[in-house]
């Protein structure tokens, strides 16, 4: 099973100055939609308001095969998130978050051997949240649960950054994988390079960084080798998604494979396969790779 925690939201996507289109989104939600459709069991952990709009995302990660038995529904309104989209497809966003004050105790899964979890982005930074995050976490690291972390750091939230920036290393260092942005790294740490970057993720006790670059690539930095992985050629539409879709090809990779001894050669499938998703969602307007052609779920 792959774990998905973290926030649910309703992306409005705005270009030009007008509302383009909508679609169910935040950093968790976006990887469980695509590693489900590319087949994977996926479970969400996350919170939903009990309005239309919870209703419709709830409908969409069903009809999507993603266990929503974990998704704890709060009375309010769901979290929106207004992305507005630059000439480059990139996007700056406002959010519009209702949750209540006290976070719900969510009940430990049954992780299995072999079970990933992937978590990350302002969710799991929040202080709201920690006690809940750092449970499941010890709890997963107990269980043998491989642990795949995206701190996903937007401009929004920088002035909360000398609060957040011990849970960030906290996070890391509980886990066995780290995936980020040069941007992330610039804001956590002032890191301008991959190298820097690794040495601040080693830092704070892991040791192997996916460091995305865009257009400019990936970078791998374990303390046995490093390597380089070129990016592809793309017409963008929108990047919203493109790095929680990456996680999900990399994290289905490992599901498949079985691999917790990570060696090169399936480092090489598992970022080829990221690459492949991230561009997919590039393309789209999507946050989420497509649905295979003999996939007839909504």
């Amino acid at each position: 099973m792959i774990w998905c925690l973290g926030e649910s939201l309703y992306d409005i996507v705005f270009q030009g100055g007008q509302p383009v289109w909508a679609v169910p989104g935040g950093s968790m939600l976006n990887a469980a939609v695509s590693a489900a459709r590319y087949g994977e069991p996926v479970t969400l952990i996350t919170e939903l308001g009990n309005d239309e709009t919870g209703k419709l995302i709830s409908d969409f990660l069903q009809k999507n095969g993603i266990d929503t038995s974990r998704i704890h529904y709060y009375t309010g309104n769901t979290t929106l998130a207004l992305a507005f989209l630059n000439e480059k497809g990139d996007a700056q966003y406002e959010f519009y978050a209702h949750l209540p004050e006290e976070a719900p105790d969510f009940t430990l899964p049954d992780f299995k051997p072999g079970d990933i979890l992937l978590f990350g982005s302002f969710y799991a930074v929040n202080k709201r949240n920690r006690r809940n995050t750092d449970t499941l976490l010890h709890h997963a690291r107990q269980s043998g649960v491989f642990i795949y972390y995206d701190p996903n750091v937007r401009k929004s939230h920088l002035p909360e950054l000398e609060t957040t920036l011990t849970f960030y290393k906290s996070n890391i260092s509980k886990s066995d994988l780290v995936r980020g942005s040069d941007e992330d790294f610039s804001y956590l740490a002032g890191a301008e390079s991959g190298e820097a970057a690794f040495r601040f993720v080693k830092a704070c006790g892991c040791n192997q960084l996916i460091y995305t670059r865009n257009s400019a690539g990936t970078d791998l930095f374990t303390t046995g080798f490093s390597k380089h992985f070129e990016a592809r050629e793309l017409n963008i539409v929108s990047t919203i998604g493109a790095g929680d879709s990456f996680n999900a090809g990399f994290v289905s990779a490992i599901h498949q494979l079985g691999k917790n001894e990570l060696d090169e050669n399936f480092w090489d499938v598992a970022i080829g396969r990221a690459v492949i998703f991230a561009s997919e969602v590039c393309c789209s307007r999507e946050n989420f790779i497509s649905k295979p052609a003999n996939n007839q779920q909504a």
